[in-house]
């Protein structure tokens, strides 16, 4: 007997279906049947595809029964391949022959014998029954098809089709009717089964085979949902420019709030950059700074997001705010609308992306405004705004916020490390050993995010000390454009030297080029951006934590939020805590002064702890 489902929503009948079935009622192979129609369940074997049937086969009763035809009900319980064939197989003309007296017949009274006893065959044998009961049935499934087969609709629960183990994986991410999963394919691309817990390239390949084939009811997929970005022209695809809540290079300002009249421009005769508007004007701000880079990715996006809310909100050219607007843009970043707000990570070429993920944390609002801040002071100097709207806006007197830790606990870091080792013990790939050492090696550096991606092989260096001994360390390009010299350990060399031969590479650094990235696309000796560090690794926290959030609920919350600065913070922390000075870690960080370096002292907060719990004692009662 099937398990009974774990869901309330029954599962729907569609041609999918329905084929599965009519497939055993002709005889066919029922393995063969399930790959075909029912893949996006995952792989069928025997026994699972019997009882698929069986499951298909009661509900078909049941219909029958609900419709007034108790006959068909009773009829879907018979089985052609059940039949037993009883009747004598006849023999051939020459075995029959041989059963006979040696030249007792003529070779023409002997074909007529055989005739006589074998020729007619008996019109109600076994094989003429199973035909017409194969024949009755694919008549009664092809009545119960026109009944009830329809095909899949966006707001149908995405357990009434999919299988209940998937249908989980997607309702872990919020993803619980079919619309919510054509959003989230659209807007993730290509990748998008990375962060959902326990669903892998295959299970998503069948997941979107399916989807394609039911287009004409749930819609088409972009491109890059169906290939890797690298191979799609992701330009041709970006929607046309418009008016709207849309990404920068595609916004179109209306004539009248695009600035060129702005009630706060200075004298066009004394503006020192070429722009006409205020979409050039921040364009002008933006090449400052180097493309790609954590500084410029946010510095767009802040600038985008105080331009459209001007355009688009406010209704004002950025150049014609006042102060009391830059009070109400202050108070926008706590809450903006849900119009405003889109699904984590979303492609800038999909519909789907929003500036904003969500409200603001006071960190970040604090960040935003001290980025706008900066933008207008610099439009001021450049004679572009006549004044900085923001100088009317008086800072809060607010209490500052508390300092928070952005680290993993020792435990939540071997969490980390048992997960990823599970997941490589299961299936590992070459993406695995990628994350492998992308973890560990941030994890044992402090390396930001940019410094990573930027990272050579050129970059290491091998000295001997004052004691004799070898040591290994990486020179890093920090902030400011200056250079720091990280120790490296034994470990981190032993996870580079396994990241190098899982590449193809010689293990041993000096052996390659130089100019070798640290860390590389899966398909080429190509340097990995810093915005696809970020997302490998936030989705490798999050599947983490997906996977353990029923072994430690606290813990997965924890590990969820992680992002790539959290490992800096980590290696801090856990560095301190095994009794590194402040002064090494500070110089192996690149922070300007010690001050910044003393948030990762952590074993006087927890001698202070400890003294405490000694002095009053565990809870009583």
């Amino acid at each position: 007997m099937p398990k009974p489902r774990s869901t309330a929503a029954p599962r729907r009948l569609g041609p999918p279906q329905l084929a599965f079935v009519r497939c055993w009622a002709e005889g066919l192979d029922l393995v063969a049947a399930w790959d075909r129609y029912l893949y996006v369940d995952g792989v069928g074997d025997g026994r699972r595809a019997r009882g698929e049937l069986q499951r298909l086969l009661d509900e078909l009763r049941a219909l029958a029964r609900a419709h007034g035809r108790p006959e068909l009900a009773a009829l879907l319980r018979r089985d052609p391949a059940a039949m037993v064939d009883s009747a004598r197989a006849a023999p051939t003309l020459a075995e029959f022959a041989a059963q006979q007296p040696a030249d007792y017949y003529t070779e023409a009274e002997l074909i007529a014998l055989y005739q006589a006893e074998h020729g007619q065959a008996d019109a109600r044998s076994a094989a003429r029954r199973k035909q017409r009961l194969r024949q009755r049935l694919v008549e009664a499934l092809q009545w119960l098809e026109r009944l009830v087969a329809r095909a899949p609709a966006p707001d149908d629960a995405v357990d009434a089709w999919l299988d209940d183990k998937v249908a989980q994986r997607l309702a872990a991410v919020g993803i619980r009717r079919l619309q919510d999963l054509m959003v989230w394919v659209r807007s993730k691309g290509f990748h998008w089964q990375r962060g959902i817990p326990r669903l892998g390239p295959e299970g998503a390949a069948r997941i979107v085979r399916w989807l394609r084939e039911h287009e004409a009811t749930l819609g088409a997929l972009p491109s890059p949902a169906l290939a890797p970005l690298s191979q799609v022209d992701t330009r041709a695809l970006t929607p046309l420019p418009r008016v709207g809540i849309v990404p920068l290079e595609r916004f179109i300002p209306p004539a009248e709030r695009d600035g060129s009249h702005g009630l706060n421009r200075a004298p066009l005769a004394r503006c020192k950059i070429a722009a006409a508007n205020d979409h050039e004007a921040l364009q002008a701000w933006l090449r400052l700074r180097l493309p790609g880079s954590h500084t410029w990715r946010a510095y767009r996006k802040e600038g985008e997001r105080f331009l459209l809310w001007a355009v688009m909100h406010r209704r004002k050219a950025l150049s014609s705010l006042d102060g009391d607007d830059c009070v109400a843009y202050r108070d926008f970043l706590a809450n903006p609308g849900p119009e405003w707000m889109g699904p984590r990570n979303a492609q800038r070429w999909s519909e789907a992306w929003r500036p904003f993920e969500g409200p603001l944390a006071p960190g970040s609002q604090a960040a935003a405004l001290t980025i706008v801040r900066s933008l207008c002071e610099w439009l001021v100097r450049r004679h572009y705004l006549d004044s900085n709207p923001w100088d009317d806006v008086p800072q809060r007197a607010d209490a500052p916020s508390m300092p928070q830790l952005r680290a993993l606990s020792q435990k939540q870091w071997a969490l980390v490390q048992g997960w990823l080792a599970e997941q490589l013990a299961q299936a590992p790939s070459p993406a695995l050993h990628r994350l492998r050492f992308m973890l560990d090696f941030a994890y044992m550096t402090g390396m930001r995010l940019s410094e990573l991606a930027a990272a050579e092989l050129g970059w290491l260096r091998q000295e001997q000390l004052d004691d004799g001994e070898w040591a290994w360390s990486i020179m890093v390009l920090g902030k400011r454009n200056k250079w720091r010299e990280v120790p490296l350990p034994d470990a981190a060399m032993h996870a580079l030297r396994l990241y190098l031969k899982a590449r193809g590479l010689p293990p041993e650094p000096f052996d390659n080029a130089s100019a070798t990235p640290l860390i590389a696309h899966l398909a080429q000796e190509a340097p990995l951006t810093p915005a696809r560090i970020y997302e490998v690794l936030v989705t490798a926290f999050e599947r983490c934590a997906a996977a353990i959030a029923t072994q430690d609920r606290r813990s997965a919350e924890r590990i969820a939020a992680a992002s790539t600065h959290w490992l800096r913070h980590t290696y801090g922390s856990h560095a301190a805590a095994q009794g590194v000075p402040q002064d090494v870690l500070q110089a192996n960080l690149g922070h300007e002064s010690l001050a910044t370096t003393s948030i990762y002292v952590r074993a006087e907060k927890g001698r202070r702890h400890r003294a405490v719990q000694a002095a009053f004692g565990p809870a009583k009662g």
